[in-house]
């Protein structure tokens, strides 16, 4: 089985690669390698590769900049995934997508946890071009949509290494701050790649949440960082104005796997076990 791989450089693309190495025929993309936006280019490589599933990762995960910019956000996140949807249909092999997507598109409809029936009202212009990719992707006779969010792991000198980032920050302070007003799943891109791949291999399509176990704030997961790492830095609680940004982000982006659940097929674990197991990995390398 052949597995193409675009965003191949970020964490999940990356982390994908590495897993999968052994197992499959995997090709990665990095945005160098192949230009999303550029219909021609992705219809050139998607028929020399000829795979049999994509993960397309590629997007413009920058809210800030996805909301100065809405035409950058809406080429890549919307229009980059149509041409990868427009080039399976033109081919004859009847490839399976799977598409990242993020928790954050349900907006802020509620204070609990999402579930994949919840409606969807995305706040930001980030997550609205990530809605249009999976409609997009719906056109498919086999997709596969991943809505997941607060993804942690990797390699530590990766630039999207939340967890590693906060251990520089902290570890030679006394105290900082973090946002208690926003919430979210924290989640191992390790497990969402195991989840993946077993969806794959048993066949499993459709629309579904991903996250590890467990609702948690910003400031709890941080201090949960801290306290992991042993540092006798303190992490005090900030309000929402110490953490201004351009983005109307969400103040919830958690989300349970409810269709996992139903079937019976959820093998996600709580995000504090999680985060214990990759720290101990990091403190090895650091």
């Amino acid at each position: 089985m052949k597995i193409l791989v675009t965003g191949a450089g970020g964490l999940l693309g990356s982390t994908i690669l590495s897993l999968f190495k052994d197992t499959f025929h995997i090709v990665g993309y990095t945005k160098r390698d192949l230009d999303v936006v550029n219909y021609k280019d992705v219809q050139k490589k998607i028929s020399f590769e000829n795979p049999d599933i994509i993960i397309h990762g590629a997007a413009n995960t920058n809210a800030e900049e996805c909301e100065v910019n809405k035409n950058l956000a809406y080429n890549v996140n919307a229009i980059g995934t149509q041409n990868i949807v427009n080039a399976i249909l033109h081919s004859k092999k009847n490839t399976v997508l799977v598409y990242l997507s993020s928790t954050g598109i349900y907006g802020a409809g509620k204070n609990s946890p999402y579930t994949e029936y919840d409606p969807v009202s995305p706040t930001t212009v980030h997550h609205k071009s990530k809605l249009e990719g999976e409609k997009v992707v719906q056109n498919l006779k086999k997709y596969l949509i991943i809505r997941t969010g607060w993804l942690f792991g990797g390699g530590v000198k990766h630039e999207k290494n939340f967890v590693y980032k906060r251990y520089l920050e902290a570890r030679n302070k006394d105290c900082i701050y973090s946002d208690i007003s926003q919430k979210g799943s924290p989640t191992y891109v390790e497990n969402l790649v195991a989840q993946i791949q077993f969806m794959l291999a048993d066949g499993v399509f459709g629309i579904f949440n991903c996250v590890d176990l467990g609702a948690v704030s910003r400031y709890e997961y941080v201090k949960k960082i801290i306290e992991l790492f042993g540092l006798d830095c303190k992490v005090k609680q900030g309000s929402k104005e110490m953490f201004k940004r351009i983005a109307p982000v969400s103040f919830n982006e958690s989300a349970i796997n409810y269709k996992l659940d139903l079937m019976g097929i959820n093998f996600m674990t709580p995000w504090e076990k999680s985060l214990e197991k990759y720290i101990v990995q990091v403190k090895l390398k650091i």
